[in-house]
């Protein structure tokens, strides 16, 4: 420590020549100053186990041969000043034994350019400094330095050029100075490291950073920022370090002024080889994982925890109809059509940690379209965070298949209670009838003299037992009907409609029929029978009219949304009374003798119902009557058939 005469007391164990620039640097700028040089760490060991400062006394000429005190009387040591070079031992083993014998004592390394203890090492063991020295002025600054130390200023007096050359060193990026040509002026110790040399080493010597900037850039780039046209400059390049391995380096220059005149370059850099080839393992990573999506039919969603959309594969971007970039600024809520918000939202918060989450809802395009869809989630790690993946699959054609099931089984039902009816009236009511005159033709055949009349009263009775065994067949064929399943598929309905308009136009000449627009190009779920549902409701239009040429006007449009078509047939007759509108197509409404409502209606409505469809009756304008048939298309099929406007 200084003591209460304010003499300095060093120590510097270096060669002669570095020990003799240090000792001269130090007494210019303190008088009061004792310096003892050693040549090796052992001996400066030996002096300061002699010495009084806290750990002993000894003479100020030393105790080795090898030791010179400038002052010759005893010393009392305040700092030791060790070059990179300490002799026989290592300069960090020479710290710890100092270290060891007197914990606070300051202890700085001075670098002469040669190869050896590099600053970052040396401070991370705990050396009070380490000073380059590159001539005069870099003994100055250890002087300074040591001054600082071991004879602080009084408190907020600090010299600002020691300030800055401290940071220049301590950053941890790499830090220098390059003239205006691209030559290092001035190198920190950790950017010399990332060189695998020596600051001194790389003084005067082209920066290969700078050399790369300016081959990878067409326009001389440092030229422009030596030159004032440019303010600073910023990017990466890649570098080859002297052991062949290759290195990307993050820069950014400043120009260096001195009086208004750029003199140099202040470049910052930094090491991000490692960053960026974890940058492309993730990518690569990412972009196999886009593959693997993308690669099913099925849509597939990654789904952030609060209900943003992280990642679609292909099939959801044809499908939807919507740009990649938009539905990934969409949500879950924006496509589904068959949840609320609420339910939604439900499903996200109660996903299971450890199991898959599976059920149905129906999903919107962005056209409007919307289909059935059945979803599995599951928790999955994307880009690091929970995440939740969800396969939809489109599952309209199950339900389709589902629902036609379902119909089947209703028809058939429906059809083995009307078989029932109808087997019964054949069975009993016809039969018992058929019998009667059975019984009494032949009766008669025994009254009757004449051959002529026996002869006729023979063909009753043959013809009457030949109809009770037709009464046993149509028994035998309801019974097969009954479990027959119900048969549709796609038909085309342009021509059907077509041809029982023909139909009509030759039956009715003098009515005149009008379709109002383009049949549309559709296939609709029938059969063979489809024809009989428009002739019904066409005759029935022609004969409830008391106009000797009634008008009818036909019409065919497909809903908003598709899966069904409506037809209607508009006449201007007598009209149905509104508490009729549902009761003329029941099965009992009418008998034989009814001119036109009966069975007819009966049987289209029996059909429509087989088909999937629906069938209703509503008031024309100004007068008549609305038959409307509404239909369901068939998926995947259309009429290639093209129609235009017919009239007559």
């Amino acid at each position: 420590m200084n003591d209460g005469g304010g003499t300095i007391g060093l120590l510097v164990v270096a060669d002669s020549s570095v020990a003799a620039a240090v000792t001269e640097a130090v007494r210019r700028r303190a008088a009061r100053v004792d310096v003892e040089e050693v040549r090796t760490a052992t001996a400066a060991l030996e002096r300061l186990e002699g010495a009084d400062a806290g750990f002993g006394s000894g003479s100020g000429s030393g105790s080795d041969s090898g030791s010179n005190s400038s002052s010759g009387s005893d010393s009392t040591f305040d700092c030791v000043i060790a070059s990179t070079d300490a002799g026989e031992m290592d300069t960090l083993d020479f710290l710890a034994a100092v270290r060891r014998r007197a914990l606070g004592l300051p202890f700085f390394v001075v670098a002469d350019g040669r190869r050896g203890l590099t600053a970052s090492d040396a401070l991370d063991a705990g050396v009070t400094d380490y000073v380059q020295v590159r001539g005069r002025e870099g003994y100055d600054e250890l002087a300074a330095r040591v001054e600082r130390v071991v004879a602080p200023p009084a408190r907020g007096e600090f010299d600002p050029s020691l300030v800055y050359e401290e940071v220049f060193e301590q950053i941890r990026e790499g830090a220098c100075l390059y003239d205006r040509d691209g030559r290092f002026r001035l190198v920190s110790g950790y950017l010399a490291d990332v060189y695998q040399t020596t600051p001194a080493e790389l003084e005067g010597e082209r920066s290969p950073l700078v050399e790369a900037v300016r081959r990878d850039s067409p326009d001389d780039p440092y030229q422009r920022l030596v030159d004032g046209e440019i303010d600073s400059l910023e990017g990466e390049a890649d570098l080859v370090t002297p052991d062949g391995e290759s290195r990307t380096l993050s820069y950014r220059f400043a120009p260096f002024r001195v009086a208004g005149e750029v003199v140099g370059v202040v470049a910052v850099s930094r090491d991000i080889t490692d960053h960026r080839k974890r940058e492309r393992q993730l990518k690569r990573a990412r972009e196999e994982y886009q593959e693997l999506i993308d690669g099913m039919n099925d849509t597939v969603w990654v789904l952030g925890t609060d209900d943003r959309i992280l990642a679609v594969n292909e099939t959801a971007v044809g499908l939807f109809g919507y740009p990649r970039d938009e539905l990934l600024s969409m949500t879950p809520h924006d496509i589904d059509a068959g949840l609320s918000d609420d339910e939604i939202s439900g499903l996200i918060s109660r996903m299971p940690t450890d199991g898959t989450q599976v059920f149905e809802t129906v999903h919107r395009t962005k056209s409007g379209r919307e289909f059935p869809v059945e979803i599995s989630s599951s928790l999955v790690t994307y880009r690091g965070e929970s995440a939740i993946l969800s396969v939809a699959r489109d599952i309209t054609t199950r339900k389709w298949y589902e629902a036609e099931l379902h119909e089947q089984n209703r028809l058939l039902e429906t059809q083995r209670d009307e078989l029932a009816v109808l087997n019964q009236v054949v069975r009993h009511d016809v039969r018992n009838d058929l019998q009667l005159v059975t019984a009494y033709a032949e009766l008669l055949a025994e009254r009757v003299s004449d051959d002529e009349a026996r002869e006729y009263v023979e063909i009753v009775r043959k013809r009457a037992n030949h109809a009770v065994e037709l009464t046993k067949t149509a028994r035998d064929m309801a019974e097969m009907m009954s479990t027959r399943g119900v048969e549709i598929e796609p038909v085309r309905l342009a021509p059907v409609l077509r041809a029982e308009l023909a139909s009509l136009r030759e039956m009715a000449p003098n009515a005149s029929v009008t379709v109002d627009a383009e049949l549309p190009v559709v296939a609709v779920l029938a059969d063979d029978m489809l024809g009989s549902v428009f002739r019904n409701l066409l005759t029935n239009a022609v004969q409830h009219t008391d106009k000797r040429e009634p008008s009818l006007s036909v019409s065919v449009a497909e809903r908003e949304g598709g899966g069904r078509v409506v037809v209607r047939i508009a006449d201007d007759g007598r009209g149905v009374p509104d508490e009729r509108k549902d009761a003329i197509f029941a099965k009992d409404e009418k008998g034989l003798e009814s001119r036109g409502t009966g069975l007819g209606l009966y049987l289209v409505q029996s059909l429509v119902e087989k088909y999937g469809g629906d069938v209703w009756v509503e008031d024309n304008n100004p007068c008549g009557s609305v038959f409307s048939v509404e239909l369901r298309t068939a998926p995947g099929q259309a009429d290639s058939d093209q129609s235009s406007p017919t009239r007559s």
